[in-house]
């Protein structure tokens, strides 16, 4: 597989662990659309494994010292990614309503 393409899946793995991770947390838990114990463990699980996951796929293309360098440094850009899409679902549905129609307002 080629470089920039090991690296785009482990940037969707590094997306995938911290958004599940976040989900399991009670401030985020709220918009999971039940909220047994049970499934908050699973996000656990899978968020760390999804974690585990990108370690991997940085590692089939580079030596061990730029591979977890480059896993680093996919976090930061993959949390603003996260806390983004979790800020904007958390917002009430009538400002998500209102921030579409300005936007199509604004095109025409």
């Amino acid at each position: 597989m080629p470089h920039a393409m090991m690296l785009a899946l482990a940037f969707a793995l590094t997306q995938l662990g911290l958004a599940a991770l976040a989900l399991a947390m009670d401030r985020h838990a709220g918009l999971l659309p039940r909220r047994y114990p049970l499934m908050r463990r699973a996000l656990r699980a899978m968020g760390a494994a999804a974690l585990a996951a990108a370690l991997p796929c940085t590692l089939a293309r580079m030596d061990f010292a730029p591979a977890l360098a480059t896993w680093l440094g996919l976090l930061a850009p993959a949390t603003l990614c996260t806390a983004a899409a979790l800020a904007w679902a958390q917002r009430p549905r009538h400002a998500r309503v209102r921030a579409r129609s300005a936007a199509g307002s604004a095109k025409h």
